[in-house]
Formats: structure tokens, C-alpha cells, sequence
């Protein structure tokens, strides 16, 4: 498993007071000298979880951006929860770096929409069954699929209300090159390579979702799901429904520092290449993930995630001979980024 190295940067913060000026009045009016009063400090609070959504909406006006990156390396065969051991057929070693922009913005009370912007490096290299010989190398690099949301606060707590709760939905585009072929030998069974190892899908794909968050002092509780519905994409393929689920709490050290500790769920289902099922993909996996945000300024963060898979039960299935063996593609190792600014 490859190991990420973390900075750890210090910050010197110097902070200038004004002195107090006092007012004076005329003796005839016998006025009292009223001190100027001194800005008062903004509580120490807990920004957001680094590899979930939450609950919260932009007020009408305010807007907010980030950048995240993810690598995830995954190098493993799974039979269910079972990990399986030695060189079997069409064993892959798949990296998948993206680069993740995302902008959004309050545009009515209770209301803000937002935009994501992925860029995808894909890589993949595949062994041609037992044979041996080098393994064959793909890449795919550029512009993924855009995906397009608008959310709705139900509850805020800016408004009094005791929780933030909100209900989003919204579409992925068909944006991303959709069309890359598979090498010989494995273009004899498939022509293009399958929509998880594509750019895009080629399909319109539904998004719901629904967020709460509970912020109370230097603490916050976040949860959310969303459900994604795929649509029927290029060469008749389709990537499988997806379902995600999170909970997570931060806690504000100080103004500078937050920990934070996550769960994360997904439910993938079956890839379809060429109007068939591949039913060595998808299955449901889930993550704990500790973070930790450095809040460089008011307006901006770098936050730092490591998702450690707790559980798995990949899709597979058994042929005859077990060399032939078809096993779903396990993740060995993954790591998160995000530097935000808000506006």
C-alpha cells in the first residue's frame, strides 16, 4: 500500500486592537464619555467534512468554491468480502486520479445551486489472461461528466431552527469522451472499453439528495444520501445505479485546526457493457474516514482525508476452470484533498 505524506504547515497570526476612544460632552449637557465597543471575536466552529455533502445551504448572496483531488489505486480481487490470492485471468491494477472543481452559490433565500467540473486521469493496466507477457497499459486523460444541482433549506439554524436540513436534486451531463476502444485482446470481447474506465458515461443521470447538519458549539453532526440514476449511455452501455450514504462529526480545536472522522457507504450496482451485465462490478462498500481541516483564513481551508475500507462485498462470479475466475476489483488504498474558499 502506498503511503501519503501530509505537510503540516504553521501559521503566525498577529492580531492589532484598537484602543478605546472616549467621547466627551459639553458640561452643560452632563452627558456620560461612552467608550468606543471593541469587535467581538467569531465563535471557534468546525467547517465541513472533506469526502461528504452536508446539510447546508448558502445564504442569498454568499458564494463558495473548492478544489478537491482524489487517488484511489486499486489492486485487489474480491470474491464477496474474500480476498482473493494468486494471478487470475484478466487481473486489472487500476489507478484513478481526479481533480474535482466545484462552484456554487446562494441565489434566493433558502436556495443555491451549484456546478461540478471533474478531470479525470485514468489508468488501467490488464494482464491477458495467464499468458506471459508485459502488462497491456490504457490511459485516459481529460474533461468527465458535469453535473448540474440545485438545493432547497427546509430547516436552517441561522433562521432559529434547531437543525439545517435540505433537499437537493440535479442532472450529470453527458460531457466526457465516452468513446475510448479497447487493445487487442480484449477488444475481441469488447470493442470499448467499459463505462467505468471511460471519461463519461455518454448518459443523463438523475441525482437526489437530502442533507442535514447539527452545528452546536465547536462540534457538528453531518449526514447525507444520494441516489443516482443512471441512463442508458454510448455503445449500449451503463454504468449501474448508485446509492451513498454518510455520517460524520467534526470537532473545532481551535481556530486554526479540526478533526473530523466520517462513514461512508456505497451501494454500487452491475456495469452493462454492450447490453449485457458485467457482474464482476459494482457491490456495496463502506469507509471510515479520519480528516483533519487547517483553516488558513476565515474564507479559506485545505483539508486532508483518508478513507480505510471497514467493509466490502463485491459483485463476482465462479466459471470452470477456476483460472477463468471472474472476481469484482478491489480498492487498496485512497486519499483525499480539498481547498476551499468562500466569498
Amino acid at each position: 500500500m502506498k503511503r501519503f505524506m501530509g505537510v503540516v504547515t504553521v501559521c503566525v497570526w498577529l492580531v492589532l486592537l484598537g484602543g478605546a476612544q472616549l467621547a466627551y460632552a459639553e458640561s452643560d449637557t452632563d452627558k456620560e464619555a461612552v467608550p468606543e465597543q471593541v469587535k467581538k471575536k467569531k465563535p471557534v466552529k468546525c467547517i465541513s467534512p472533506v469526502n461528504m455533502s452536508n446539510g447546508l445551504v448558502l445564504p442569498k448572496g454568499k458564494i463558495a468554491a473548492n478544489v478537491k483531488y482524489r487517488y484511489v489505486h486499486k489492486d485487489s480481487l474480491y470474491n464477496g468480502s474474500e480476498q482473493m490470492n494468486g494471478s487470475y485471468g484478466s487481473k486489472y491494477d487500476r489507478v484513478n486520479q481526479s481533480l474535482q472543481l466545484t462552484a456554487k452559490a446562494g441565489l434566493f433565500e433558502n436556495f443555491e445551486a451549484r456546478v461540478v467540473v471533474p478531470f479525470w486521469d485514468k489508468q488501467v493496466k490488464r494482464k491477458p489472461g495467464n499468458l506471459a507477457k508485459p502488462w497491456d497499459t490504457d490511459t485516459v486523460t481529460g474533461l468527465g461528466d458535469v453535473v448540474v444541482m440545485g438545493r432547497y433549506a427546509l430547516m436552517t439554524q441561522r433562521s432559529g431552527d434547531w437543525l439545517n436540513l435540505a433537499l437537493g436534486a440535479g442532472l450529470k451531463l453527458p460531457t466526457g469522451d465516452a468513446d475510448h476502444e479497447n487493445g487487442l485482446p480484449y477488444s475481441n470481447a469488447h470493442k470499448y472499453i467499459g463505462p467505468g474506465g471511460q471519461l463519461g458515461t455518454g448518459s443523463w443521470d438523475p441525482k437526489f439528495e437530502v442533507g442535514a447538519t447539527k452545528i452546536f458549539g465547536r462540534s457538528r453532526l453531518d449526514a447525507h444520501m444520494m441516489y443516482t440514476i443512471s441512463g442508458q449511455g454510448s455503445h449500449d452501455s451503463r454504468k449501474g445505479n448508485q446509492f451513498k450514504y454518510d455520517l460524520g462529526y467534526g470537532f473545532a480545536l481551535n481556530r486554526y485546526f479540526d478533526l473530523e472522522l466520517e462513514l461512508n457507504g456505497v451501494d454500487q450496482q452491475r456495469h452493462w457493457y454492450d447490453d449485457s451485465a458485467d457482474n464482476a462490478t459494482g457491490g456495496h462498500t463502506i469507509y471510515i474516514t479520519p480528516g483533519v481541516h487547517w483553516k488558513i483564513t476565515d474564507s479559506s481551508h485545505l483539508s486532508v482525508g483518508v478513507p480505510l475500507v471497514i467493509y466490502r462485498d463485491l459483485n463476482g462470479y465462479t466459471e470452470t476452470p477456476e483460472r477463468n475466475s471472474r472476481y469484482g476489483l478491489g480498492e487498496d488504498y485512497q486519499v483525499v484533498t480539498r481547498l476551499g474558499f468562500s466569498f
